[in-house]
């Protein structure tokens, strides 16, 4: 009997062939894979490594348009080094490489719009910008790239990445206006510094036409302010975007107006006892001098100082930290008894002093001229704005206002001055515009 013959296992189709295959197909499956991955990975490395660029391109314009406030000989030299320096601290690939800022990277401009960007700075000068590239990240698949160039072309592949930031010099954000204004008898700074006023130093007394001295104040009304009221400007923010400085004179002060500017120290009575809508101080503690009656005697202030007495430093731990609240003995009358507030307000908790209180007391008030004041004084130009500190409330609309002056706005502002946040009246701070 013929026994059947048994055909081969290792026919074109046999297991061993298809054992092959699959090994084939396994191989160039992990090798898709794998260049998956490395595509993800490289796709992190380069965004990584633009955001890096560009972090420099940002500080290189900032630290630039810092520089701007100077337009003289010698600027453009200037600028660039400033802007290379604070671009170079920034590192790039990975943190691995120094940021590299070339002169040319630094171009200037008058105008955002106009596209034209030169290494030329003139008196319009207003834009920095930095233009930085990087060049052959160190990347796995550029690595390939770079090398199919090399054996299709004969060359290395140069794969760059720039980065591109635009800064200019804006407002900084601060203390808002308060609608009075302090007159100066001098005619410019450059012949009296500051206008005349001494840091630290209480000023006071109303103008009267022709009667200004440096320090004296009078009611005013912005341009902008429109038909908002006295004490609406006073209880609320102020104002914060003065624009042009120009002021009209404001004819009189109501029992309202005064009822308004005491909120600022946790006084509340009558149309503005609202606590939420206008917040007070973060302290109400009054500073008031000495004074002398009718008889010659004494009646103490809490604050008995010469000059310039600097209350400012005795205030700054008291809102910080303590929040006192105003204390009626503060402001005496000329028998040495407290005087009546408008509107009998009580002073406000110390507790709520600390959980309501934001800075209300630290304001600008418009320079003018003593001599540019009329009791009804239409477009007074401001010659520059005062950081002033309010000492105390007001007992009666025609008393005195005493303000501390802290500085001027030209110059720093001093406690009103800006943190380097734009804003808008504050001194200018370099802000990223692209």
């Amino acid at each position: 009997m013929t026994r059947p013959t048994s055909r081969s296992n290792h026919g074109a189709g046999g297991p061993g062939r298809q054992r092959g295959a699959v090994a084939v197909m396994a191989g160039v499956l992990i090798f898709a894979l794998l260049l998956m991955v490395g595509l993800v990975i490289d796709l992190g490395h380069l965004y990584v490594a633009k955001s890096e660029l560009q972090n420099a391109a940002d500080a290189c314009a900032l630290s630039g348009a810092r520089e701007l406030n100077d337009l003289s000989a010698g600027a453009v030299d200037r600028i660039t080094a400033a802007a290379a320096k604070a671009g170079a601290f920034n590192r790039v690939d990975l943190q691995r490489d120094d940021a590299e800022i070339l002169d040319a990277d630094v171009t200037f401009s008058e105008s955002l719009s106009s596209g034209t960007w030169t290494r030329v700075v003139t008196a319009n000068t207003k834009y920095v910008r930095c233009n930085p590239h990087g060049s052959n990240p160190k990347s796995i698949l550029l690595s390939f790239m770079r090398f199919g160039a090399a054996l299709g072309e004969g060359g290395t592949r140069h794969v760059d990445m720039t980065a591109d930031a635009v800064a200019a010099r804006v407002g900084g954000q601060s203390m808002c206006a308060l609608p009075i204004a302090i007159c100066t008898t001098a005619t410019a700074t450059s012949t009296v510094p500051d206008w005349g006023f001494v840091t630290g130093t209480w000023y006071s007394g109303r103008l009267e036409a022709g009667t200004g001295v440096t320090g004296n104040y009078g009611w005013i009304r912005f341009e902008g302010q429109g038909t908002r009221p006295l004490g609406e400007v006073l209880a609320g923010p102020g104002l914060c975007d003065v624009g042009p400085a120009r002021v009209d004179s404001e004819p009189g002060m109501s029992h309202g107006a005064a009822q308004a500017w005491n909120t600022r120290f946790g006084l509340y009575s009558g149309h503005w006892n609202d606590i939420d809508s206008y917040p007070p101080d973060r302290t109400g503690y009054a500073y008031t001098p000495d004074r002398v009656d009718s008889h010659g005697v004494t009646i103490p202030g809490s604050w008995p100082a010469a000059a310039p007495e600097d209350a400012y430093t005795d205030y700054r731990p008291r809102k910080n930290v303590t929040h006192d609240p105003y204390n009626p003995t503060s402001l005496l009358a000329s028998n040495g008894n407290p005087v009546s507030l408008p509107g009998n307000p009580s002073p406000l908790s110390r507790e709520l002093h600390g959980t309501k209180g934001q800075d209300r007391r630290t304001v600008y008030v418009p320079v003018i001229r003593c001599a540019d004041w009329q009791p009804n004084g239409r477009n007074m130009e401001v010659r520059d704005y005062a950081c002033a500190f309010m000492l105390g409330p007001l007992d009666d609309p025609n008393t005195d206002v005493r303000l501390e002056y802290r500085g001027l706005k030209s110059k720093g502002g001093g406690p009103c001055g800006t943190s380097g946040i734009p804003g808008d009246l504050g001194p200018p701070v370099p802000a990223l515009v692209r």
